[in-house]
């Protein structure tokens, strides 16, 4: 049997395990009255720990890619306090903010130039935090919660999957060189603080969201301009919680390849190991998620966190590791 059929079907029996195991431990509590409704009322409400966290989330998209945003809207984004989708053209239907950029991924870093100024004009008193994501990504909303509640949304700090790049390197178009800590991948949440601070003083600076793409890398040079901080979003186990993009390609051959070894050389000094050991418990996000695995991803969610409301599980112990990186770091 050829190798790349074995590794699908061990894909396929590993999704189907969890789907079984899950739906037998629901079944074990499926006589008790509770639901998914209660749960994000408690979450959204901070009763377990008297802290409420808001929480607003975005997507960039095209008119042209619209259609590639609808599985992250009709599942986790529903879960949002408060979900934009940013684009070229307005799209009341579906519905997209019309942003006055020009389409394509060449342009990047000026879309979200405009969708955080837009963001801190029509919301910055609606949310304590801000995450932009991708239209490939998948948020488990409520255990993202959990950890900013141990979050401060008064410190300029942003958080996502940890990456670095130095010293001093060309990247994502344009004539600036960047180096140090940012986040990448599949989402980035700037605190109250950090939104306040990019619109009002970093983006005085030319250097701050320059035209080109990587503007992921480009969000945190331009916060740690003004003093910011890009945080350690690993756990205290040194367990990632915003999860490795490629993830079960590396995790099913158990090693490196030509597709994840440019991710390795802006993993240092993180590190990064093909095993299911270096991933939290508890994770928060997923990269370069397809069609289907959105819907699958959001049933298992939904099982997960009814058992953690029936099992009366304690998740005020998640946070992050802490540690804070900026400009001379």
């Amino acid at each position: 049997m050829h190798r790349s059929t074995v590794r699908r079907g061990l894909v396929v029996l590993f999704y189907t395990v969890c789907v079984v195991c899950a739906v037998r431990v629901w079944n074990n509590y499926a006589r008790d009255n509770f639901s998914i409704v209660k749960l994000r009322q408690i979450v959204n409400s901070g009763q377990e720990t008297g802290t409420r966290v808001r929480l607003l989330c975005f997507l960039m998209t095209d008119p042209s890619v619209l259609h590639k945003a609808v599985y992250a809207r009709d599942t986790w984004m529903k879960r949002c306090d408060i979900s934009l989708f940013m684009s070229s053209a307005e799209n009341k239907s579906f519905p997209t903010v019309g942003l006055n950029v020009f389409s394509g991924r060449d342009f990047l870093a000026e879309k979200a130039k405009a969708s955080w100024i837009y963001v801190y004009e029509h919301f910055r008193d609606k949310a304590d935090f801000f995450m932009k994501a991708d239209p490939d990504s998948y948020v488990a909303v409520e255990i993202l919660k959990e950890y900013l509640k141990n979050c401060n949304s008064s410190e300029p700090e942003i958080y996502g999957h940890n990456m670095y790049i130095g010293p001093h390197r060309p990247y994502g178009g344009g004539p600036y060189r960047y180096s140090g800590h940012y986040v990448a991948g599949e989402a980035e949440v700037l605190t109250k603080e950090a939104l306040v601070r990019v619109v009002t003083r970093g983006m005085s600076n030319p250097r701050c969201l320059h035209h080109g793409r990587a503007e992921d890398l480009k969000i945190c040079s331009c916060l740690m301009e003004v003093g910011g901080y890009v945080v350690d979003t690993r756990n205290q186990f040194g367990q990632d919680t915003f999860l490795p993009p490629l993830l079960m390609n590396t995790i099913v051959t158990g090693k490196y390849n030509e597709r994840t070894s440019w991710y390795i050389k802006y993993r240092t000094p993180y590190g990064y190991c093909p095993s299911v050991e270096c991933l939290s418990d508890h994770p928060i996000a997923f990269h370069y998620v397809t069609a289907n695995e959105f819907f699958l991803l959001d049933y298992l969610f939904r099982i997960r966190l009814r058992l953690i409301q029936q099992l009366s599980i304690d998740l005020s112990h998640l946070k992050f590791n802490g540690t804070r990186y900026s400009k001379n770091t």
